[in-house]
């Protein structure tokens, strides 16, 4: 085998929930049957997720073995497809892939060079790149629509690029159950549900919300995955992803929700992802602040995270509904989010308390931004970082820079810097 044949690569594939069950198969034999004809030893998961009208594939493998999984996996995703009345008929004949939104540059290349490139050798009818992350993630969609081979060879060669470009930073990855808006160009199967919906109203409920009814809440424990799969059986038999942790910081009024009434919500995101979530005790609190540790290999710890996301966003949702009326504040900012959506926020591990003062300087043109109509930004700063932030006055400005004093804990520093420098990008 080549080098590039040597490497071991882990993808995600999103399919119709619908499909779920015959590329798992009746007790995962579709599944052992994948698996069984690599040449070497290979992961391929179909994770539970909350009622969705899209699930995740998730696969690890050799280089060399991704045409054999990808041509077994089009051949009964294709049949799915096509018998799929909510499917348009121009996407029958397709693979979705996702790809970080950090990684997608080198898959369209210097004026999209290398994506035309991988459409010509691999001779696939469309080889696309949607423009807008899926919701809640910093995921995009590559679209590949052909023939079994044409798709597997398109899918190999963007893994290649992709494995010759590792991440710059860890990403939040995409977890189906969040309906996207339906103007974002972002790809997708729940597209096609919401269009669908629109266009005959019976699909909603009488609440007014979407019912994709595409997941079964009464499977036993171990058919939960679809076609009636133990998912401990499965998860054992790959021993090529080792089990690692991650420590993550969350603002501590969301602990409770991210629990549950009696526990329910950790138990779930526990259950689906299958990985295992510790919530730190209360002695542990600092700055407001809770940890929570994820343990379990690369694939479990992402959609884990991805939960505890869309967990903390669906709350903060919640809490501006049922307080705007009464002026309340609510720890969101619109200008973090605008902001994060461009330049991913990088936490940082510093947990200590004692206060420190920080001078930092923004160009004089930026200051309009960096201050809002009214003061309305630079309060918003102040109010989501917990941060006395001061900017320099006009008169006591000399050339083109002017200075911004800010002071707090190092991590609420970090916060406020990032927000500072990069407010005028969305602004």
């Amino acid at each position: 085998m080549t080098s590039d044949e040597n490497i071991t690569v882990s993808f995600r594939l999103l399919i119709p929930s619908k499909a779920a069950g015959s590329i798992i198969g009746k007790k995962a034999e579709t599944i052992q049957e994948i698996i069984s004809s690599c040449a070497y030893k290979a992961y391929l998961k179909v994770p539970e997720s909350p009622p969705s009208p899209e699930r995740l594939v998730l696969i690890t493998c050799q280089m060399s073995d991704v045409s054999t999984v990808i041509v077994s996996i089009c051949r009964k995703l294709f049949k799915c497809l096509r018998e799929d009345n909510t499917i348009p008929q121009d996407h029958w004949d397709e693979v979705l892939m996702l790809v970080s939104s950090n990684l997608v540059g080198f898959l369209v290349g210097p004026k999209g060079d290398t994506l035309k490139d991988i459409r010509m050798q691999s001779s696939c009818q469309r080889f696309k790149v949607y423009k807008d992350k899926l919701p809640h993630s910093e995921d995009r969609v590559v679209e590949m629509k052909g023939s079994e081979e044409e798709i597997a060879k398109a899918l190999l060669l963007s893994l290649k690029i992709i494995s010759d470009h590792p991440a710059r930073h860890e990403c939040i990855s995409y977890m189906p159950g969040t309906a996207p808006d339906i103007d974002l160009d972002c790809g997708g199967y729940a597209k096609f549900a919401i269009t669908n919906a629109l266009l005959n109203p019976i699909q909603f409920t009488s609440g007014g919300t979407m019912d994709y009814g595409s997941f079964d809440h009464h499977r036993s424990a171990a058919g939960a995955g679809g076609g009636g799969y133990d998912t401990n059986r499965i998860r054992d038999r790959s021993p090529m992803r080792t089990s690692g942790s991650k420590d993550i910081y969350i603002d501590d009024c969301y602990t409770r929700h991210i629990i549950g009434a009696g526990g329910n919500q950790i138990d779930n995101i526990r259950r689906v992802s299958g990985a295992e979530v510790e919530v730190a005790g209360n002695d542990t609190v600092r700055n407001k602040e809770r940890k929570i540790t994820i343990y379990g290999r690369q694939e479990e710890i992402q959609i884990a995270l991805t939960m505890i996301n869309n967990a903390i966003a669906e709350k903060i949702k919640s809490d501006r509904e049922s307080l705007k009326d009464y002026g309340y504040g609510v720890p969101y900012s619109g200008i973090f989010t605008k902001i994060n959506a461009v330049e991913a926020f990088t936490d940082t591990n510093d947990m200590s308390e004692a206060q420190v003062e920080q001078q930092i300087y923004i160009p004089n043109s930026e200051t309009k931004s960096v201050i809002g109509p009214k003061g309305s930004h630079i309060n918003e700063i102040r109010q989501f970082t917990a941060c006395n932030i001061k900017v320099q006055a006009d008169s006591e400005v000399e050339g083109d820079m002017r200075m911004v004093t800010l002071k707090g804990t190092q991590r609420q520093l970090h916060k406020a810097v990032y927000m500072i420098r990069n407010i005028a990008r969305v602004l």
